[in-house]
């Protein structure tokens, strides 16, 4: 019977580590008992769960405000998964994208200092209560998290409730956020005649190369391109595609996410978004023409460049690479025009 009993005993710890929540006080039942900060208020008029939520009003000044705890990540996390109701009333809609209603998800070392964040929702203008769920792999070296529930530098309300931070191994992460893979020279696609799939909707579907779909981290729709490289080395996904004939101009924009970019031995060698001008197979038309680069740690970031498209060119080459770096590049929203 003893086996059974730590077999079961054992079981029982798994199930738990992956449902408990590392926040105290989630649904400010409490009111603000093991938050930080005095820039929120209890509301318990208007809640999405239990008697209470909390909420912050800011009216002039588009300052900084907000409440924040801290927790210890627990030992053998693969993964944190955190979700927030916000809802937020008149909230100005300022020109930068960050001044809003935010939930923010910060990495520290054991010492205190800021390894990565992840902006885990935002809202402006006036919204409903609204589920904000991301999770997150716990980057290198992360002993801590700070959620942090902010007004951040614009005037409004936002009202924050039910928050939830649970540690995931890595089977559960794997279990609840699958991916799809595609090795190396696995798939080699013909010259497509126009670019397709630039929001990695349908797979890596009409990309070549080495990169996995994220489900989890994405700017828009359910997917967006994840390629991680733990070495040094050249890393990418590609897609080939037909300059029609009397195109004179060609536009590319998408967005990028850098996660712990370590840039290697020359300025070049980071997280980069690249156009290829060919003559045929074999030539270029051109050199290669840079449309974006990050490095270190970032949140969603556009890029939009346009090219006059050189004699001869008749096909185009879209490269989003680790160049010679680690660390982790992901790429939505990739859109290509091209005008006569």
């Amino acid at each position: 019977m003893k086996p059974l009993f730590i077999f079961s005993f054992f079981l029982i710890s798994i199930s738990n580590f992956a449902q408990t929540n590392l926040i105290k006080n989630g649904g400010f039942e409490l009111e603000t008992q093991n938050w930080n900060g005095d820039a929120a208020t209890v509301s318990p008029y208007d809640k999405k769960v239990g008697k209470n939520s909390i909420v912050i009003n800011q009216f002039v000044g588009a300052e900084w405000k907000a409440l924040d705890q801290t927790v210890t990540i627990p030992k053998n996390t693969f993964a944190i998964e955190c979700s927030v109701w916000m809802k937020t009333d008149g909230v100005e809609n300022q020109k930068e994208e960050y001044k809003a209603g935010a939930v923010i998800l910060e990495f520290t070392n054991a010492g205190g200092k800021q390894i990565a964040t992840e902006t885990i929702g935002r809202a402006k203008e006036t919204t409903n209560w609204t589920n904000y769920k991301k999770t997150i792999k716990i980057p290198t070296d992360a002993k801590k998290i700070r959620v942090m529930l902010a007004l951040a530098q614009t005037n409004g309300s936002v009202f924050f409730d039910d928050v939830n931070a649970i540690a995931l191994s890595e089977e559960e992460y794997f279990k609840l956020n699958p991916i799809t893979t595609i090795p190396e020279g696995q798939k080699t696609i013909a010259a497509p005649k126009e670019f397709s799939n630039g929001n990695f909707e349908d797979s890596l579907n009409s990309w070549n190369g080495s990169g996995i779909i994220s489900v989890t981290d994405k700017k828009e729709g359910n997917a967006a391109a994840e390629i991680t490289s733990k070495t040094a080395e050249w890393k990418a996904i590609d897609q080939i595609s037909n300059i029609n004939e009397g195109d004179k101009t060609i536009e590319i924009s998408g967005w990028l996410k850098a996660k712990d970019i370590q840039q290697g031995k020359d300025p070049w060698n980071n997280g980069m978004f690249i156009i290829e001008f060919k003559k045929d197979e074999n030539n270029k038309a051109s050199e290669d023409q840079l449309i974006g680069t990050v490095t270190g740690t970032t949140d969603w970031t556009h890029f939009k460049k346009s090219f006059q498209i050189p004699e001869g060119a008749k096909k185009y080459r879209i490269m989003i690479a680790m160049s010679v770096c680690t660390g982790t590049l992901l790429a939505d929203n990739i859109e290509v025009k091209l005008s006569k």
